[in-house]
C-alpha cells in the first residue's frame, strides 16, 4: 500500500487569493485617487493649464489698458490729435475751408433726393 502525502498547497490557494485581492484593491484606489480624484494629478495638470491661460488673457489685457491710457493721455493734451478726431468724425471745417467729398463711385442720384 501506498501513501500519498497530501500538499496543503491547494488548501491555501483561496487565501492567496484573498491576500492578492487585498493588496490589489488599495492599490488600485490610490492610482484611481492619484489620477482622477478631487486633487488628483488630472485635475492638478487642467487647473494649472487654466491658470497659465489666465496668466497670458491677464497680460494681454494689461498691455491693451496701457495703450488705452497712453490714447487717453493723448486725447486730453494733444491738440492735434483732438482736431483730426473733430475732422474725422464730426465733420468740423475751420473759417474759411471748402469741403469737397470725394466718393470712389458717383453718386446714384435716387439715393440723393431721397426717392
Amino acid at each position: 500500500m501506498r501513501f500519498y502525502r497530501v500538499k496543503r498547497d491547494f488548501l491555501n490557494a483561496p487565501r492567496r487569493r484573498m491576500y492578492r485581492f487585498l493588496w490589489v484593491l488599495p492599490a488600485l484606489w490610490f492610482v484611481y485617487l492619484f489620477l482622477a480624484g478631487d486633487s488628483g494629478y488630472l485635475r492638478i495638470r487642467e487647473r494649472s493649464m487654466q491658470i497659465e491661460a489666465m496668466r497670458r488673457e491677464n497680460e494681454t489685457e494689461r498691455t491693451q489698458n496701457l495703450q488705452l491710457e497712453a490714447e487717453v493721455e493723448l486725447l486730453k493734451n494733444d491738440l492735434a490729435i483732438i482736431e483730426k478726431i473733430a475732422r474725422e468724425q464730426y465733420g468740423m471745417v475751420k473759417e474759411n475751408e471748402t469741403v469737397y467729398m470725394v466718393y470712389p463711385a458717383t453718386p446714384d442720384p435716387t439715393s440723393v433726393t431721397g426717392k
